[in-house]
């Protein structure tokens, strides 16, 4: 018996070892990559161009006062082995992507529809298409959503950081005193940093909150949420051979949220 316990452990370690060393690969290095000039500069652009869309936003939209922001930018990467396999990604390829997403929280009066179809023409001349919800509604005063998308009018356009297959959404939530205010604390923005996954910038700000203290000084509230995925190397092998890895393989790990 005690020697049957023994082989049975000395299989199972075997088996265990056997199986982590199948599904094992060498980590893109994300700290060492965005270090370097060439990531430097992209994400310097992406900073800028995501910037100046917000920017417009206030300065052609008058009216609006900001309350306060929250910005999450990060990076994320992961090399699966051939023999690894997932519902939702079977073999999925060695993939990194960068993203930056950008919150801003402002308060205005005055009729709630009038101002946002004089900042769907604004961002419209950016740039920006309106896509979402469907059906298409007029803007209102009650609460919603709407979803833009950057669609510039030259088919040939190219995004101001060098990629072509990015599509930058801009989300536009509203609501008015007695209503539910437009945002909600989301989990995923308090990421821990792992060997997939990198939170270059993270305010960790209350921003939830910046709704109802919009709305102690103003009738309305309006919350903006721009999305730039700014770097993608999915499909794309070449880029990838530019991104140093890490020199022990291990599998990749899930995102962690802090408890």
């Amino acid at each position: 018996m005690q020697l049957r316990l023994l082989m049975t452990r000395a299989i199972n370690a075997i088996a265990w070892t056997l199986g982590a060393a199948l599904l094992s690969r060498r980590q893109f290095n994300l700290p060492r990559w965005t270090r370097r000039q060439e990531f430097f500069d992209l994400h310097s652009s992406a900073v800028s161009w995501l910037d100046e869309n917000l920017s417009i936003l206030e300065r052609d939209a008058s009216g609006l006062r900001r309350f306060g922001t929250d910005t999450w930018d990060y990076c994320h990467g992961a090399v699966r082995s051939i023999f690894h396999f997932a519902v939702a990604a079977p073999r999925r390829l060695p993939s990194v992507g960068c993203t930056r997403n950008v919150i801003a929280v402002y308060g205005f009066d005055g009729d709630p529809g009038e101002r946002l179809e004089k900042i769907a023409e604004t961002m419209s001349t950016a740039g920006w298409k309106r896509i979402a919800p469907l059906p298409m509604r007029p803007w209102e005063g009650a609460n919603g959503y709407a979803m833009l998308e950057w669609q510039p009018d030259a088919k040939d356009a190219e995004a101001p950081w060098g990629g072509k297959n990015s599509s930058p959404h801009m989300t536009l939530s509203w609501g008015s005193r007695g209503q539910e205010t437009p945002l909600e604390q989301v989990p995923s923005r308090t990421h821990i940093s792992t060997r997939n996954y990198l939170a270059l910038e993270c305010s960790g700000t209350e921003y939830w909150n910046l709704p109802e203290s919009a709305l102690e000084s103003h009738e309305h509230v309006l919350a903006v949420t721009v999305t730039l995925s700014y770097y993608s190397s999915l499909d794309s092998w070449r880029p990838q051979r530019r991104i140093p890895r890490h020199l022990l393989p291990t599998k990749p790990k899930p995102w962690v949220s802090p408890r």
